[in-house]
């Protein structure tokens, strides 16, 4: 799915090549883990906070990156993450899952997702992780597969923040993309309004999205139409932060705006019985 302009491309390969610099930094927490879904292993990064407490369950976080860091190497996404959460690593009390989306592919590929949400549910198995607090968050390219995954997986998650983000792509679906894409997704994209649509998929999940207002990769009338969606829909817990002179790349300040943590916390699933 070719969502960007080339100015995009360009920005991200640059963050990447930044982002993956000094292969010996220290990405002390990152654990390195594997899983194997359809016959094929891949693997993925999870973070740890410091001094969690094995007994204690602890929130979980599927975050997808953006197309900057796609490969295999397993590293440039959690460099790439690592990178924008260092102003405020000391406030994340929760468990962070950190797939890779390979190269020349997309997060709404079915394979790819199967293996993001495969890895997941190892996560949350291994590390004693809630069920009832799996959140989502994804950047650009991570953007359009948090809105995509959520809504192709309605009642998983407790939370969604969509950054830099959208639903439909400024060009048609090609015939290469189409054909591996999650069948939900494929669906929505093709109903009369497809904004309409996805909102209608995902429901009363709480969502905190953020864009910024002269983005030059992703057009910020993309976030502002789903948010709208939602609300019409009658999701009652969406928020939408826009920030007036920013551009593209927006992930850490979105992750360190003022309340975040605060309200992420309060978001969990109700009880099943």
């Amino acid at each position: 799915m070719k969502c960007f302009r080339l100015k995009t491309l360009v920005l991200l390969v640059a963050f990447s090549q930044h982002a993956c610099s000094d292969r010996s930094k220290s990405l002390t927490g990152f654990e390195e883990r594997s899983v194997t879904t359809n016959g094929s292993t891949r693997g993925y990064r999870v973070y740890i906070p410091k001094d969690r407490d094995p007994k204690v369950k602890l929130p979980v976080m599927l975050y997808l990156h953006g197309s900057g860091v796609r490969g295999d190497d397993n590293i440039a996404q959690a460099d790439a993450f690592s990178m924008a959460i260092d102003s405020v690593r000391e406030k994340i009390d929760f468990i962070v899952v950190i797939p890779q989306c390979p190269e020349n592919t997309y997060w709404a590929n079915a394979a790819v997702a199967n293996y993001s949400l495969a890895a997941l549910d190892a996560t949350v198995n291994e590390f004693n992780g809630d069920m009832q607090r799996l959140y989502l968050a994804g950047f650009s390219l991570g953007g359009y597969g948090a809105w995509h995954f959520a809504a192709a997986n309605p009642g998983k998650f407790a939370a969604l923040m969509p950054v830099s983000g959208g639903v439909v792509g400024e060009r048609p679906v090609e015939p290469r993309d189409r054909a591996v894409i999650i069948p939900e997704i494929e669906k929505i994209l093709d109903s009369p309004d497809p904004y309409k649509a996805l909102a209608g998929a995902i429901g009363q999940t709480p969502v905190w999205a953020f864009h910024g207002a002269v983005d030059e990769s992703v057009p910020v009338e993309f976030t502002r139409k789903t948010v709208k969606a939602l609300q019409e829909a009658g999701n009652k817990n969406v928020r939408y932060t826009e920030y007036p002179n920013e551009g593209h790349m927006i992930f850490s300040k979105a992750f360190s705006d003022p309340g975040f943590f605060e309200w992420i916390e309060e978001q969990r699933l109700p009880s099943r019985r």
